[in-house]
């Protein structure tokens, strides 16, 4: 038996030689063959990092008239007091909620002043969409607020895809730092998969883990807030690309007292989602929705929620009517049908030119 083990240690000793070594080459920086580090952007991602807001559900209870909404919350986005909240750890699809978390790793890579042109495969999306043509360039700053504010799928590509081959990467290292970026700032149970949100089995998160990516939004990344606050300021025409509407989908803004962002989403398996945030009183807060079955029942939710919290620290709630809504609403669907006449209208002008 001695020798049986005496004759073990040799290959025990090489198996822990190997490991040792495995372990040492796969987190050791990567070498370029021309000398020097690789940039894997691991780096970069680190620089933008606040700890993890606390969370605190102690309190926290359900509201009643919102009893046919899957999830939601509101939250002090100050002290991280939760005020009301359902299902927040439910496994849901990001949707655009994803675009923050993207947008956060392309800020990291490269400055907003870069130009990035749009390929083929970065503007091949379905809505919502800018309608960008393949070989125009534009500053990734245009496309961070045509991906935040009008949620669109090929700017938020083109802006991913751009960043990472500034930075000498691929598409799926961007995604890798996505995730590693997830996990820095407290994101327990996501996953991404793609840079725009669109449905992805491999592409999950919680409305607890989307709290504490806003928070790092709000504390780290104020060009995406801004980016969040506008509304109709257009991209005008240049001799790199065309012109561009930007409306901002995001109902609560210029409706809601003190709202001044930041990321509505929809997917089919998200529903209608939005994440408002709103100062009042020189307080914070955030209202995150989930899985709304229209507009109108997702910005009446999130309205609803900011009141409550509002009341629970002796706030006069704001009380928005289905009115105003409408009406914002109503402007969409003018602005809408203004964009798809003037897009007609080029095209046809094209084909009698052509």
């Amino acid at each position: 038996m001695l020798k049986k083990i005496l004759s073990l240690i040799p290959i025990l000793i090489l198996v822990g030689i190997y490991l040792a070594y495995t372990y040492t080459e796969s987190n050791k920086p990567s070498l370029s063959p021309f000398g020097g580090q690789i940039n894997d952007g691991g780096e970069a991602i680190k620089k933008r990092i606040s700890a993890p807001l606390n969370l605190d559900f102690a309190m926290s209870t359900e509201i009643e008239s919102l009893s046919t909404l899957p999830r939601y919350m509101v939250y002090n986005a100050d002290t991280g007091k939760v005020y009301y909240s359902k299902a927040t750890s439910d496994f849901i699809s990001p949707a655009s909620f994803t675009k923050l978390m993207s947008s956060m790793v392309a800020i990291d890579l490269i400055p907003l002043d870069t130009e990035i042109t749009a390929t083929p495969e970065s503007i091949n999306k379905v809505p919502t969409i800018l309608e960008l043509k393949a070989g125009e360039i534009m500053p990734a700053s245009e496309l961070l607020r045509a991906a935040i504010a009008t949620s669109a799928n090929d700017a938020a590509q083109t802006l991913a895809d751009g960043a990472a081959k500034k930075a000498g990467l691929t598409q799926k290292e961007f995604i890798k730092l996505m995730n590693q970026k997830a996990q820095l700032i407290g994101m327990k149970t996501s996953r991404f998969a793609n840079p725009d949100g669109l449905d992805d089995d491999n592409q999950f998160s919680s409305l607890t883990d989307i709290a504490q990516m806003t928070h790092n939004v709000l504390e780290n990344y104020p060009e995406i807030s801004s980016a969040a606050a506008t509304d109709r300021q257009d991209i005008e025409k240049t001799d790199k690309h065309g012109r561009y509407y930007l409306p901002n989908w995001n109902g609560l803004l210029g409706i809601y007292p003190g709202v001044n962002g930041l990321k509505i989403a929809y997917t089919e398996k998200a529903g209608y989602s939005t994440i408002v945030t709103a100062k009042v009183n020189d307080k914070n807060f955030v209202a995150i929705v989930s899985g709304a079955d229209s507009y109108l029942e997702r910005d009446r939710a999130a309205a609803d929620l900011l009141d409550a919290a509002l009341i629970a620290e002796k706030i006069s709630p704001k009380k928005i009517n289905r009115w105003a809504l409408n009406k914002k609403y109503k402007e969409w669907g003018d602005l809408a049908r203004q964009i798809r006449a003037e897009i007609e209208a080029t095209k046809s002008a094209k084909n009698v030119t052509d």
